[in-house]
């Protein structure tokens, strides 16, 4: 048998530990998004107990505050999935190998096990309470996407309401007020309903801010079925077999907007990477973030190279603005229609060349 020898594989990984962390270790996605500033700790919560360093995309270290610093990739997957050397080791392979792996952590953060029926009920209660977007007292979502210019796109998608009134609770659990809420309906790769998306707006539709971290309420509520792989919201059906697949809700209607192609939000870029199309598309375009700590193109390409091993044709379709000072966390298809529409016509130079191809 092969000796494993990790002074080759940390080198041959050198560059690409952040994808890695996305792949194998969904725990460390915050840490990622937010390189180099302190993120609660993935396996004991709190709020600010962990950070990876900037230069993990090389080392694939970081630091767990008051405990010990964890210096390189191999032993930060074997501390936050709690693998053995050899386990993390052959993963690693298996990651560079393109092979798919198995991306669900053994060891998960502190949090109170839910029933799924119970929790069911609920969720189909929040949905069934919710009210269609044309609805006269769904104004605060239109004020919304109105905002965005994503206003017509939201009225024609499928899988969004509003629900006038939810609570509204903090990361230390502690409840800050009710509001209304933009819900989509998370389904997983096999199109079964498994959680809600929120976005808290006041009356005015205006985005729920608070300037304290610990009061930043989490989107996506727990999910039922969580064995099962893939998170999206399905917003337009896809008749066809091209289709588009994209972070965020607003950056998937923007381009559905101005291109009439059917684009699926993933919502995060853990949940990107998890992400399979229904089984007659034969063509994915993968609309990327440009992030400044590169997480989107990260995700964005790791999502490539998984679906073009199932023989998939695909492509990375980024967004032509420059990135501004003033732009924190970085660009992406939303900022391309408030900033720059012109630039949505390489996606319909791409979608006129399939057309060709396929006639």
């Amino acid at each position: 048998m092969e000796k494993r020898n990790s002074t080759a594989l940390k080198r041959r990984m050198e560059g690409r530990w952040l994808s890695a962390f996305l792949a194998l270790a969904p725990a460390l996605e915050t840490a990622v998004n937010k390189l180099g500033k302190n993120v609660p700790c993935p396996i004991d919560g709190g709020t600010d107990g962990f950070r990876l360093f900037r230069d993990a995309n090389t080392t694939g270290g970081g630091v767990k505050q008051a405990w010990r610093v964890i210096p390189e990739g191999i032993d930060m997957l074997m501390w936050v999935n709690d693998w053995s050397f050899t386990k993390t080791y052959d993963e690693l392979e298996a990651f560079l190998g393109g092979r798919i792996v198995d991306t669900k952590p053994i060891r998960t953060p502190k949090t109170q096990i839910q029933d799924d029926s119970k929790l069911r009920l609920w969720l189909n209660q929040i949905w069934g309470d919710a009210l269609p977007l044309n609805d006269l007292r769904s104004y605060p979502a239109r004020a919304y996407f109105e905002r965005r210019r994503l206003r017509t796109a939201a009225m024609l998608a499928d899988d969004l309401r509003f629900h006038p009134s939810l609570n509204y609770v903090g990361a230390d659990g502690k409840t800050l007020g009710q509001y209304g809420a933009i819900l989509g309906l998370v389904r997983n790769n096999a199109g079964e309903p498994v959680s809600i998306h929120r976005t808290f707006i006041t009356k005015s539709g205006l985005k729920v801010e608070f300037s304290d971290s610990k009061n930043k309420s989490r989107k996506l509520t727990p999910a039922v079925n969580r064995e099962s792989r893939g998170r999206q919201i399905r917003v337009n059906p896809v008749k066809g077999t091209i289709m588009g697949v994209a972070e965020g809700l607003e950056t998937a209607l923007a381009v559905t907007l101005m291109t009439q192609l059917p684009v699926w939000p993933t919502l995060s870029t853990t949940m990107m990477q998890s992400f399979l199309p229904p089984e007659w598309v034969e063509k994915v375009l993968i609309f990327v973030d440009k992030d400044r700590n590169q997480a989107g193109e990260v995700a964005a390409n790791t999502l490539a190279e998984k679906l073009s091993l199932l023989g998939l044709d695909v492509q990375l379709m980024l967004p032509s603005i420059p990135m501004l000072e003033s732009d924190s966390k970085g660009v992406d298809w939303a900022d391309q229609l408030m900033r720059d529409p012109s630039g949505f016509g390489q996606i319909g130079n791409v979608l006129r060349d399939r057309l060709r191809q396929t006639a």
